[in-house]
């Protein structure tokens, strides 16, 4: 049963094959051949376009006679014919190649942390702007931030309470893309 089922997909599988071939044998012949050869025109900075002229016909070749099929059950192979190529025509108007320029590469940015009496304050300058990432206060400090536009900042650190009070300010800013501090220490009495 099996030995029957292996000879028919043999058979079937060799007659479908060999008429595919012939078929793509037939197609390329008469397709290949008969294709004119036309030039590919490039218009370049300052021409005008030139007119592609209309393809001509040209009468197909007689389809090729085909040998009959061997009979062997296993198809043979024969050499197909490849179309030849013709090379293209050297392109007279060329583009000037465009030089792209670069762009700047954007600043690095750089972070600076710094540890004061009453807190923590750590900055960042992208360039010449500068732009708070941490202000945290110690246990019993109070914070307060003060933003003068994109090149200042100015962090307040206080404790105490009406009789003395601790204050520590420190003024950040960006020196050549790199963070710089000013810090002031003090102490308020009780006022009279």
């Amino acid at each position: 049963m099996a030995a029957i089922w292996l000879v028919a997909v043999v058979g079937v599988s060799a007659t479908a094959w060999v008429a595919i071939d012939r078929a793509g044998r037939d197609i390329t012949a008469g397709v290949v051949s008969g294709l004119p050869v036309a030039p590919l025109k490039t218009p370049g900075l300052g021409s005008q376009p030139s007119p592609v002229p209309a393809p001509t016909a040209t009468p197909a070749p007689a389809p090729a006679t085909v040998a009959p099929p061997p009979t062997s059950s296993a198809p043979s192979r024969t050499p197909r014919a490849t179309p030849s190529a013709t090379p293209a025509p050297a392109n007279r108007h060329r583009r000037p190649a465009t030089r792209r320029t670069k762009a700047p590469p954007a600043p690095t940015p750089r972070d600076r942390t710094i540890t004061v009496t009453g807190g923590l304050v750590s900055v960042r300058c992208t360039g010449s702007a500068i732009g708070l990432r941490i202000a945290q206060p110690d246990n019993d400090w109070r914070v307060r931030v003060e933003t003068y536009g994109t090149t200042q900042i100015h962090v307040s650190f206080t404790s105490g309470g009406e009789e003395s009070v601790l204050r520590t300010e420190v003024s950040a800013g960006c020196a050549d893309g790199t963070p710089s501090f000013k810090v002031y220490s003090g102490s308020n009495g009780p006022s009279d």
